[in-house]
């Protein structure tokens, strides 16, 4: 099995080095005392020549930001989480592992990731999503995790044909909860895998630009009347719930929460009113 990750230092940009499998991206939350961390094992490491010589030049300890990537056949990342270390191990006095080993961090994931994930990631490292709506036939939490895979492949993403007062057409077919519409949204304005919000808050960011279409632009959304029927209340609050249990495996918990307090249909109608001209067929 070839690797899978590599660890990228956020200071100095190097690569820290390159694993199989990292296990504990979960988020399984130890206490050492007081003190609440994640711990994670990146199987088969292999720390990097340039990165050795820079710790041992610099006499740092391995305290630090760190970028978790997730890497393509041919080594390129293709989404990244950030992971801060806690662990005071000065290498340059214990010795680099000269050859592939298990190594034991321990720190703060910003996100974690469920197991679809890690199989979705999978897939996409041969190839991205080909066609629309690859996502249909998959189960609400299922659709959550694809979402979380199309928001971080794209954010990490360079490039992005920007348009204005274009025409785009949502197919609206299988919006029948939260996460599905933000998945045809996507894939509406970028195509397929495309991203354009994950939540309320970030698509009204994509509308300022730089993912793919800036407001003013028209949206025509098909099939309407599927998402009017389900994505009522409990759709949102539903989601809310959802996010606040994966929330609360973050040692740093978000300080936004959606409110949920109308039918979600209703809030999405509403927002977008505001930056587009929306078509409802």
């Amino acid at each position: 099995m070839g690797i899978k990750f590599s660890i990228l230092d956020e200071e100095s940009e190097l690569v820290i080095g390159y694993c199989k499998e990292i296990e504990g991206l979960d988020g399984k939350v130890y206490f050492d005392g007081d003190l609440a961390y994640h711990k994670i094992e990146l199987k088969q490491f292999v720390f990097c020549q340039k990165f050795k010589e820079y710790l041992v030049k610099r006499k740092e300890s391995i305290s630090r930001l760190v970028y978790i990537c997730i890497i393509d056949n041919d080594t390129n990342p293709i989404g990244k989480f950030r992971f801060s270390i806690y662990d005071d191990i000065y290498y340059h006095k214990t010795g680099v592992p000269e050859s592939a080993s298990d190594v034991i961090w321990r720190g703060s994931l910003n996100e974690v990731l469920s197991n679809k994930e890690i199989e979705i990631w999978n897939n996409w490292r041969i190839s991205p999503p080909l066609k629309k709506n690859e996502w249909s036939s998959l189960s609400e939490d299922e659709r959550r995790s694809w979402l979380k895979v199309v928001k971080n492949y794209n954010i990490n993403k360079s490039e992005c044909n920007e348009m204005q007062e274009g025409i785009f057409h949502l197919d609206g077919t299988f919006v029948t909860d939260y996460p599905s519409f933000f998945c045809a949204l996507g894939e509406a304005i970028n195509g397929p895998g495309g991203y354009y919000g994950f939540d309320i808050c970030s698509l009204i960011d994509c509308f300022y630009g730089g993912f793919g279409a800036t407001a003013p632009f028209t949206l025509i959304w098909n099939n309407h009347q599927i998402a009017r029927k389900f994505l009522d209340i409990n759709s949102w609050v539903k989601e809310i719930n959802y996010k606040r249990s994966w929330d609360d495996k973050l040692i740093d918990k978000p300080e936004f929460e959606e409110v949920g307090n109308r039918p979600l249909f209703q809030a999405l109608i509403e927002n977008m009113e505001n930056e587009v001209i929306l078509v409802l067929n």
